[in-house]
Protein backbone atom coordinates (compact mmCIF):
# COMPACT_ATOMS: atom_id res chain seq x y z
CA UNK A 1 0.00 0.00 0.00
CA UNK A 2 1.37 3.48 -0.91
CA UNK A 3 1.30 6.58 1.21
CA UNK A 4 -1.56 8.04 -0.71
CA UNK A 5 -3.55 4.87 -0.46
CA UNK A 6 -2.55 4.82 3.31
CA UNK A 7 -3.31 8.34 3.37
CA UNK A 8 -6.82 7.86 1.51
CA UNK A 9 -7.49 5.01 3.97
CA UNK A 10 -7.03 7.02 7.31
CA UNK A 11 -9.00 9.15 6.29
CA UNK A 12 -12.33 7.14 5.45
CA UNK A 13 -11.84 5.87 8.65
CA UNK A 14 -15.29 6.25 10.32
CA UNK A 15 -17.60 4.56 12.38
CA UNK A 16 -20.81 4.21 10.71
CA UNK A 17 -23.75 1.50 10.01
CA UNK A 18 -25.22 2.11 6.35
CA UNK A 19 -27.96 0.45 4.18
CA UNK A 20 -28.11 -0.41 0.75
CA UNK A 21 -31.67 -0.51 -1.49
CA UNK A 22 -31.42 -1.85 -4.85
CA UNK A 23 -35.26 -1.33 -6.41
CA UNK A 24 -34.60 -4.30 -9.37
CA UNK A 25 -36.66 -4.34 -11.95
CA UNK A 26 -38.77 -7.84 -10.31
CA UNK A 27 -37.17 -7.78 -6.62
CA UNK A 28 -35.51 -5.22 -3.91
CA UNK A 29 -32.35 -6.36 -2.24
CA UNK A 30 -31.18 -4.97 1.02
CA UNK A 31 -28.01 -5.05 2.62
CA UNK A 32 -26.70 -3.86 5.93
CA UNK A 33 -23.00 -2.48 6.41
CA UNK A 34 -21.43 -1.93 9.88
CA UNK A 35 -18.18 0.11 9.51
CA UNK A 36 -15.51 0.59 12.49
CA UNK A 37 -12.87 2.41 11.84
CA UNK A 38 -11.14 0.72 8.75
CA UNK A 39 -12.91 -2.82 9.44
CA UNK A 40 -16.69 -3.25 7.05
CA UNK A 41 -18.65 -5.73 8.40
CA UNK A 42 -21.66 -7.63 6.07
CA UNK A 43 -24.56 -7.89 9.13
CA UNK A 44 -27.54 -8.65 7.07
CA UNK A 45 -29.15 -8.99 3.63
CA UNK A 46 -32.24 -9.89 2.34
CA UNK A 47 -34.36 -10.06 -1.37
CA UNK A 48 -37.96 -9.82 -1.68
CA UNK A 49 -39.99 -10.11 -4.86
CA UNK A 50 -42.02 -6.82 -6.14
CA UNK A 51 -45.06 -6.60 -8.14
CA UNK A 52 -44.46 -5.34 -11.60
CA UNK A 53 -44.11 -1.29 -12.63
CA UNK A 54 -47.57 -1.53 -13.93
CA UNK A 55 -49.58 -2.17 -10.88
CA UNK A 56 -47.90 1.10 -8.62
CA UNK A 57 -49.64 0.39 -5.57
CA UNK A 58 -48.92 -2.60 -4.84
CA UNK A 59 -45.29 -2.40 -5.60
CA UNK A 60 -44.51 0.65 -3.77
CA UNK A 61 -46.70 -1.10 -0.73
CA UNK A 62 -44.48 -3.57 -1.01
CA UNK A 63 -40.90 -1.85 -1.46
CA UNK A 64 -41.95 0.65 1.87
CA UNK A 65 -43.05 -3.24 3.84
CA UNK A 66 -39.88 -4.72 2.90
CA UNK A 67 -37.70 -1.80 3.77
CA UNK A 68 -39.22 -1.14 7.33
CA UNK A 69 -39.06 -4.58 7.90
CA UNK A 70 -35.59 -4.66 7.13
CA UNK A 71 -34.36 -1.96 8.99
CA UNK A 72 -36.68 -1.97 12.04
CA UNK A 73 -33.97 -4.49 14.20
CA UNK A 74 -31.30 -1.47 12.32
CA UNK A 75 -31.59 1.60 13.90
CA UNK A 76 -28.24 2.77 14.27
CA UNK A 77 -28.92 2.48 10.30
CA UNK A 78 -31.81 4.33 9.25
CA UNK A 79 -30.27 7.32 8.86
CA UNK A 80 -27.98 6.41 6.28
CA UNK A 81 -29.04 4.84 2.95
CA UNK A 82 -27.99 4.56 -0.63
CA UNK A 83 -31.01 3.48 -3.32
CA UNK A 84 -29.75 1.93 -6.16
CA UNK A 85 -31.89 1.94 -9.48
CA UNK A 86 -31.97 0.32 -12.82
CA UNK A 87 -29.78 1.71 -15.25
CA UNK A 88 -33.40 2.03 -17.42
CA UNK A 89 -34.87 4.91 -14.93
CA UNK A 90 -31.96 7.62 -15.96
CA UNK A 91 -30.32 9.24 -18.45
CA UNK A 92 -26.65 9.21 -19.09
CA UNK A 93 -25.14 10.96 -22.51
CA UNK A 94 -21.79 12.43 -23.53
CA UNK A 95 -21.40 16.10 -24.08
CA UNK A 96 -18.19 18.22 -25.10
CA UNK A 97 -18.14 21.66 -24.24
CA UNK A 98 -15.09 24.27 -25.66
CA UNK A 99 -12.80 24.03 -22.58
CA UNK A 100 -13.56 27.70 -21.89
CA UNK A 101 -17.06 26.43 -20.11
CA UNK A 102 -14.48 24.36 -17.59
CA UNK A 103 -14.49 27.33 -15.41
CA UNK A 104 -18.26 27.70 -15.36
CA UNK A 105 -19.47 23.74 -15.66
CA UNK A 106 -22.14 23.85 -13.56
CA UNK A 107 -23.51 26.84 -14.81
CA UNK A 108 -23.03 26.13 -18.57
CA UNK A 109 -24.81 22.76 -18.20
CA UNK A 110 -27.71 24.26 -16.28
CA UNK A 111 -28.61 26.51 -19.05
CA UNK A 112 -27.89 24.23 -21.75
CA UNK A 113 -29.54 20.78 -19.79
CA UNK A 114 -32.83 21.08 -21.92
CA UNK A 115 -30.96 20.50 -25.21
CA UNK A 116 -29.13 18.14 -23.58
CA UNK A 117 -31.59 15.67 -22.22
CA UNK A 118 -35.37 14.82 -23.29
CA UNK A 119 -36.82 16.52 -20.03
CA UNK A 120 -37.62 20.09 -19.08
CA UNK A 121 -34.87 21.64 -16.52
CA UNK A 122 -37.23 22.04 -13.33
CA UNK A 123 -38.39 18.27 -13.92
CA UNK A 124 -34.77 16.56 -13.92
CA UNK A 125 -31.43 16.13 -11.29
CA UNK A 126 -28.76 15.58 -12.97
CA UNK A 127 -24.77 15.31 -12.16
CA UNK A 128 -21.83 14.83 -14.19
CA UNK A 129 -18.25 13.84 -14.30
CA UNK A 130 -15.69 15.08 -16.03
CA UNK A 131 -14.19 12.60 -18.88
CA UNK A 132 -11.28 14.27 -20.48
CA UNK A 133 -9.83 18.22 -21.11
CA UNK A 134 -7.93 18.35 -24.14
CA UNK A 135 -7.24 21.47 -25.52
CA UNK A 136 -9.99 23.34 -27.02
CA UNK A 137 -12.33 20.82 -25.21
CA UNK A 138 -13.98 19.43 -22.26
CA UNK A 139 -15.86 16.22 -22.52
CA UNK A 140 -18.31 15.73 -19.03
CA UNK A 141 -20.42 12.30 -18.60
CA UNK A 142 -23.96 13.61 -17.83
CA UNK A 143 -26.33 11.52 -15.56
CA UNK A 144 -29.99 12.33 -14.97
CA UNK A 145 -32.74 10.68 -12.96
CA UNK A 146 -36.44 12.36 -13.22
CA UNK A 147 -37.56 14.39 -10.11
CA UNK A 148 -40.55 12.28 -9.85
CA UNK A 149 -38.26 8.99 -9.69
CA UNK A 150 -36.51 10.62 -7.19
CA UNK A 151 -39.02 12.09 -4.56
CA UNK A 152 -41.31 8.63 -5.47
CA UNK A 153 -38.31 6.70 -4.13
CA UNK A 154 -37.37 8.95 -1.67
CA UNK A 155 -40.33 9.25 0.04
CA UNK A 156 -41.40 5.87 0.02
CA UNK A 157 -37.87 5.24 1.76
CA UNK A 158 -39.09 7.59 4.22
CA UNK A 159 -42.40 6.12 4.57
CA UNK A 160 -40.42 3.28 5.81
CA UNK A 161 -38.38 5.04 8.51
CA UNK A 162 -34.99 5.57 6.55
CA UNK A 163 -33.18 8.62 5.59
CA UNK A 164 -31.91 8.65 2.17
CA UNK A 165 -28.21 10.00 1.93
CA UNK A 166 -27.93 8.97 -2.16
CA UNK A 167 -28.98 7.21 -5.23
CA UNK A 168 -26.91 5.16 -8.09
CA UNK A 169 -27.32 2.96 -10.06
CA UNK A 170 -27.00 -0.59 -10.20
CA UNK A 171 -23.09 -0.29 -12.80
CA UNK A 172 -21.69 2.11 -10.36
CA UNK A 173 -22.71 -0.06 -7.34
CA UNK A 174 -21.28 -3.09 -8.98
CA UNK A 175 -18.31 -1.03 -9.25
CA UNK A 176 -18.28 0.14 -5.85
CA UNK A 177 -18.53 -3.36 -4.88
CA UNK A 178 -15.55 -4.94 -6.55
CA UNK A 179 -13.52 -2.13 -6.08
CA UNK A 180 -13.65 -2.25 -2.67
CA UNK A 181 -12.78 -6.47 -2.82
CA UNK A 182 -9.89 -6.03 -5.61
CA UNK A 183 -8.58 -2.56 -4.20
CA UNK A 184 -8.71 0.68 -6.23
CA UNK A 185 -5.11 -0.31 -8.67
CA UNK A 186 -7.71 -3.24 -9.79
CA UNK A 187 -7.29 -1.58 -13.21
CA UNK A 188 -10.57 -0.45 -15.85
CA UNK A 189 -13.52 -2.45 -15.22
CA UNK A 190 -15.70 -3.09 -18.06
CA UNK A 191 -19.36 -3.91 -16.58
CA UNK A 192 -22.63 -5.67 -18.25
CA UNK A 193 -25.46 -5.74 -16.27
CA UNK A 194 -28.62 -7.20 -17.33
CA UNK A 195 -31.91 -5.79 -16.28
CA UNK A 196 -35.50 -6.35 -17.49
CA UNK A 197 -34.44 -6.61 -21.17
CA UNK A 198 -31.57 -4.24 -21.67
CA UNK A 199 -27.91 -4.82 -20.80
CA UNK A 200 -26.21 -2.33 -19.39
CA UNK A 201 -22.66 -2.00 -21.06
CA UNK A 202 -20.54 0.57 -18.51
CA UNK A 203 -16.85 1.36 -17.86
CA UNK A 204 -14.95 2.82 -14.71
CA UNK A 205 -11.53 4.04 -15.17
CA UNK A 206 -9.88 6.04 -12.17
CA UNK A 207 -12.29 6.07 -10.38
CA UNK A 208 -14.79 7.28 -12.64
CA UNK A 209 -17.98 6.54 -14.74
CA UNK A 210 -16.41 6.83 -18.30
CA UNK A 211 -19.69 5.55 -20.08
CA UNK A 212 -22.67 4.02 -19.84
CA UNK A 213 -25.10 2.76 -22.86
CA UNK A 214 -28.23 0.27 -22.89
CA UNK A 215 -27.94 -2.39 -25.61
CA UNK A 216 -32.07 -3.72 -25.89
CA UNK A 217 -32.27 -7.59 -25.55
CA UNK A 218 -33.20 -7.68 -29.25
CA UNK A 219 -29.88 -6.30 -30.58
CA UNK A 220 -28.05 -9.16 -28.44
CA UNK A 221 -28.22 -11.88 -31.22
CA UNK A 222 -27.12 -9.54 -33.67
CA UNK A 223 -23.84 -8.60 -32.26
CA UNK A 224 -24.53 -5.50 -30.53
CA UNK A 225 -23.51 -6.14 -27.51
CA UNK A 226 -19.84 -6.76 -28.84
CA UNK A 227 -20.06 -3.91 -31.33
CA UNK A 228 -21.29 -1.20 -28.60
CA UNK A 229 -18.36 -2.78 -26.16
CA UNK A 230 -15.94 -2.19 -28.96
CA UNK A 231 -16.42 1.26 -29.89
CA UNK A 232 -16.80 2.03 -26.20
CA UNK A 233 -13.00 0.68 -25.64
CA UNK A 234 -11.87 2.52 -28.83
CA UNK A 235 -13.15 5.60 -27.35
CA UNK A 236 -11.34 5.34 -23.71
CA UNK A 237 -8.52 4.07 -25.85
CA UNK A 238 -8.22 0.73 -24.26
CA UNK A 239 -7.12 -2.34 -25.40
CA UNK A 240 -9.87 -5.38 -24.84
CA UNK A 241 -6.83 -7.37 -22.49
CA UNK A 242 -6.66 -4.64 -19.83
CA UNK A 243 -10.02 -4.40 -19.18
CA UNK A 244 -11.70 -6.76 -16.45
CA UNK A 245 -15.41 -7.15 -17.65
CA UNK A 246 -17.85 -8.12 -15.35
CA UNK A 247 -21.05 -9.87 -15.61
CA UNK A 248 -24.22 -9.45 -13.86
CA UNK A 249 -27.13 -11.51 -15.11
CA UNK A 250 -26.42 -12.00 -18.18
CA UNK A 251 -27.34 -15.24 -20.12
CA UNK A 252 -25.33 -17.74 -20.53
CA UNK A 253 -24.55 -17.11 -24.70
CA UNK A 254 -22.66 -13.97 -23.24
CA UNK A 255 -20.35 -15.44 -20.18
CA UNK A 256 -17.48 -15.58 -23.23
CA UNK A 257 -17.16 -11.52 -22.88
CA UNK A 258 -17.84 -11.31 -19.44
CA UNK A 259 -16.06 -14.01 -17.71
CA UNK A 260 -15.90 -12.55 -13.69
CA UNK A 261 -19.67 -13.54 -13.27
CA UNK A 262 -22.05 -13.89 -10.11
CA UNK A 263 -20.02 -16.66 -8.13
CA UNK A 264 -17.06 -14.99 -9.27
CA UNK A 265 -18.06 -11.27 -7.76
CA UNK A 266 -19.30 -13.07 -4.55
CA UNK A 267 -16.08 -14.61 -3.82
CA UNK A 268 -14.55 -11.60 -3.68
CA UNK A 269 -15.86 -10.18 -0.99
CA UNK A 270 -13.94 -12.99 1.28
CA UNK A 271 -11.72 -12.14 3.68
CA UNK A 272 -12.61 -8.28 2.39
CA UNK A 273 -16.01 -7.86 4.37
CA UNK A 274 -16.03 -9.59 7.70
CA UNK A 275 -19.04 -12.35 7.97
CA UNK A 276 -19.33 -13.64 11.44
CA UNK A 277 -22.52 -14.35 10.71
CA UNK A 278 -22.06 -16.75 7.52
CA UNK A 279 -24.22 -15.28 5.33
CA UNK A 280 -21.37 -14.81 2.25
CA UNK A 281 -21.32 -18.82 2.25
CA UNK A 282 -24.80 -18.62 0.60
CA UNK A 283 -24.82 -15.40 -0.06
CA UNK A 284 -27.53 -14.46 -3.07
CA UNK A 285 -25.57 -12.73 -6.17
CA UNK A 286 -29.44 -10.38 -6.37
CA UNK A 287 -27.56 -8.37 -2.62
CA UNK A 288 -24.41 -7.44 -4.77
CA UNK A 289 -25.91 -3.92 -6.01
CA UNK A 290 -27.19 -3.21 -2.21
CA UNK A 291 -23.98 -4.08 -1.15
CA UNK A 292 -22.44 -1.63 -3.36
CA UNK A 293 -24.71 0.56 -2.31
CA UNK A 294 -24.27 0.27 1.22
CA UNK A 295 -20.88 0.58 0.93
CA UNK A 296 -21.50 4.11 -0.40
CA UNK A 297 -23.52 4.90 2.88
CA UNK A 298 -20.83 4.02 4.98
CA UNK A 299 -18.48 5.99 2.94
CA UNK A 300 -16.68 3.65 1.11
CA UNK A 301 -17.72 4.80 -2.58
CA UNK A 302 -14.81 4.01 -4.90
CA UNK A 303 -17.00 5.91 -8.12
CA UNK A 304 -18.46 9.06 -6.72
CA UNK A 305 -22.31 9.16 -8.52
CA UNK A 306 -25.27 10.82 -6.46
CA UNK A 307 -28.31 11.86 -8.24
CA UNK A 308 -30.32 13.65 -5.04
CA UNK A 309 -30.16 16.71 -5.21
CA UNK A 310 -28.02 18.60 -3.17
CA UNK A 311 -30.48 20.55 -1.42
CA UNK A 312 -31.99 17.37 0.13
CA UNK A 313 -27.93 15.95 0.56
CA UNK A 314 -27.25 16.75 4.48
CA UNK A 315 -23.70 18.55 4.89
CA UNK A 316 -22.48 16.27 7.68
CA UNK A 317 -23.00 13.25 5.32
CA UNK A 318 -20.69 14.91 2.44
CA UNK A 319 -18.06 15.95 4.29
CA UNK A 320 -16.13 13.91 7.45
CA UNK A 321 -18.98 12.04 9.71
CA UNK A 322 -19.38 13.21 12.80
CA UNK A 323 -17.67 10.30 14.11
CA UNK A 324 -14.91 11.32 12.06
CA UNK A 325 -15.08 14.85 13.25
CA UNK A 326 -15.15 13.63 16.65
CA UNK A 327 -12.09 11.44 16.50
CA UNK A 328 -10.04 14.04 14.66
CA UNK A 329 -11.36 16.12 17.79
CA UNK A 330 -9.97 13.84 20.33
CA UNK A 331 -6.61 13.40 18.27
CA UNK A 332 -6.23 17.12 18.68
CA UNK A 333 -6.93 16.91 22.52
CA UNK A 334 -4.53 14.07 23.24
CA UNK A 335 -1.88 16.00 20.90
CA UNK A 336 -2.84 19.58 22.75
CA UNK A 337 -2.25 17.29 26.30
CA UNK A 338 0.75 15.70 25.24
CA UNK A 339 2.60 19.43 23.95
CA UNK A 340 1.67 21.11 27.66
CA UNK A 341 2.65 17.54 29.17
CA UNK A 342 5.81 18.09 27.65
CA UNK A 343 6.14 22.09 28.22
CA UNK A 344 5.59 20.86 31.81
CA UNK A 345 7.87 18.28 32.25
CA UNK A 346 10.53 20.86 30.73
CA UNK A 347 9.66 23.72 33.33
CA UNK A 348 10.10 21.17 36.26
CA UNK A 349 13.44 20.01 34.66
CA UNK A 350 14.47 23.90 34.52
CA UNK A 351 13.59 23.86 38.34
CA UNK A 352 15.56 21.06 39.30
CA UNK A 353 18.46 22.21 37.51
CA UNK A 354 18.24 25.91 38.75
CA UNK A 355 18.17 24.17 42.35
CA UNK A 356 21.56 21.94 41.78
CA UNK A 357 22.89 25.72 40.19
CA UNK A 358 21.98 27.38 43.91
CA UNK A 359 23.57 24.61 45.90
CA UNK A 360 26.88 24.51 43.90
CA UNK A 361 26.82 28.70 43.47
CA UNK A 362 29.31 28.76 46.79
CA UNK A 363 31.23 26.37 46.02
CA UNK A 364 31.90 28.03 42.05
CA UNK A 365 32.69 31.35 43.67
CA UNK A 366 35.31 29.54 46.06
CA UNK A 367 36.63 27.84 42.59
CA UNK A 368 36.51 31.28 41.02
CA UNK A 369 38.28 32.84 44.27
CA UNK A 370 41.34 30.07 44.14
CA UNK A 371 41.55 30.97 40.10
CA UNK A 372 42.00 34.22 40.74
CA UNK A 373 44.80 34.06 43.55
CA UNK A 374 46.68 31.54 41.07
CA UNK A 375 46.39 33.90 38.24
CA UNK A 376 47.80 37.14 40.87
CA UNK A 377 50.74 34.50 41.93
CA UNK A 378 51.48 33.61 38.33
CA UNK A 379 51.66 37.07 37.39
CA UNK A 380 54.31 37.28 39.95
CA UNK A 381 56.75 34.58 39.43
CA UNK A 382 56.30 36.08 36.22
CA UNK A 383 58.18 39.18 36.95
CA UNK A 384 60.29 37.59 39.66
CA UNK A 385 61.43 35.09 36.63
CA UNK A 386 61.59 37.79 33.94
CA UNK A 387 64.75 37.09 31.55
CA UNK A 388 66.20 34.47 33.68
CA UNK A 389 66.15 31.63 31.41
CA UNK A 390 68.24 33.89 29.73
CA UNK A 391 70.54 34.89 32.69
CA UNK A 392 71.48 31.22 33.86
CA UNK A 393 72.48 30.72 30.40
CA UNK A 394 75.17 33.07 30.23
CA UNK A 395 76.14 32.20 33.81
CA UNK A 396 76.36 28.57 32.70
CA UNK A 397 78.98 29.93 29.46
CA UNK A 398 80.87 31.55 31.82
CA UNK A 399 81.71 29.16 34.37
CA UNK A 400 82.47 26.70 31.85
CA UNK A 401 85.06 29.27 30.54
CA UNK A 402 86.60 30.44 33.49
CA UNK A 403 86.45 27.24 36.53
CA UNK A 404 89.67 25.26 35.59
CA UNK A 405 89.65 22.07 33.86
CA UNK A 406 91.26 20.60 37.16
CA UNK A 407 88.41 22.00 39.26
CA UNK A 408 84.70 20.96 39.44
CA UNK A 409 81.14 21.84 40.77
CA UNK A 410 78.66 19.46 42.78
CA UNK A 411 76.21 22.43 42.78
CA UNK A 412 75.10 25.27 41.55
CA UNK A 413 72.00 27.45 42.43
CA UNK A 414 71.26 30.87 41.16
CA UNK A 415 68.17 32.74 42.55
CA UNK A 416 67.39 36.81 42.56
CA UNK A 417 70.87 37.55 41.16
CA UNK A 418 72.50 35.38 43.58
CA UNK A 419 74.73 32.67 42.74
CA UNK A 420 75.75 29.77 44.93
CA UNK A 421 78.31 26.65 44.10
CA UNK A 422 79.72 23.98 45.78
CA UNK A 423 82.63 21.58 44.49
CA UNK A 424 86.16 21.05 44.65
CA UNK A 425 89.69 22.35 43.21
CA UNK A 426 93.02 22.48 43.87
CA UNK A 427 93.02 25.85 44.96
CA UNK A 428 89.81 27.75 45.89
CA UNK A 429 91.47 30.58 46.61
CA UNK A 430 92.29 31.15 43.16
CA UNK A 431 88.98 29.84 42.08
CA UNK A 432 87.54 33.36 43.93
CA UNK A 433 90.41 35.29 41.92
CA UNK A 434 89.80 34.42 38.69
CA UNK A 435 86.29 34.62 39.08
CA UNK A 436 86.89 38.55 40.20
CA UNK A 437 88.45 38.86 37.49
CA UNK A 438 85.57 38.54 35.40
CA UNK A 439 82.54 40.93 34.66
CA UNK A 440 79.45 38.53 35.24
CA UNK A 441 80.69 38.03 39.04
CA UNK A 442 81.68 40.26 41.70
CA UNK A 443 81.68 39.76 45.90
CA UNK A 444 82.79 36.25 45.19
CA UNK A 445 83.57 35.29 48.49
CA UNK A 446 83.44 31.74 50.75
CA UNK A 447 80.22 30.86 52.31
CA UNK A 448 82.23 28.36 54.46
CA UNK A 449 85.60 27.07 55.42
CA UNK A 450 87.23 24.78 52.54
CA UNK A 451 88.16 21.42 53.63
CA UNK A 452 90.62 19.11 52.16
CA UNK A 453 90.04 16.22 50.10
CA UNK A 454 93.24 14.46 49.04
CA UNK A 455 94.80 16.52 46.94
CA UNK A 456 91.95 18.84 46.27
CA UNK A 457 89.87 21.70 48.64
CA UNK A 458 86.13 20.84 49.15
CA UNK A 459 84.93 24.41 48.45
CA UNK A 460 81.40 27.05 48.91
CA UNK A 461 81.26 29.97 46.90
CA UNK A 462 78.70 33.08 46.85
CA UNK A 463 78.75 35.96 44.22
CA UNK A 464 76.60 38.59 43.10
CA UNK A 465 75.78 38.25 39.24
CA UNK A 466 76.19 41.26 37.23
CA UNK A 467 72.97 42.10 34.92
Amino acid sequence: MTAADLTQRLGRADLLDGIGVYVAPQHVALAHLRKRLLRVQLLDVAVHPLPPASDVEARQQALVGAVRDFAQARRGAVQRACIVLPRRASVMTRVVLPAAARENLSQVLEYEIENLVPMPRDEVYYEYMIQEATGDRVEVLLACLPQAVVQEHVGLLEQAGVRVRSIGVASTALADYVLFCRGQDAGPLGLLVMEGGDVELALVRDGRLCSSQLVPARRLAAGGLEQALARQLAEEHLEPAGVTMVGFGLPPELYDIAPLREADLVALAQGRLEDEGGRLGSLDAAVLPAIGGALAAVREQAVPLNLLPADQRRAAEEGPSLATMGLASLAAVLLLVFGVSVLVKERLMLRQVQAQVDVLKPKVREVRALQDEIAQLQRHIDILSSGQDVQATRVLRDLTELVPKEAFLTTLTLRQGRITMDGQAASASDLIATLEKSKRFRNVAFSSPTTRAGDKERFALVAEVAR
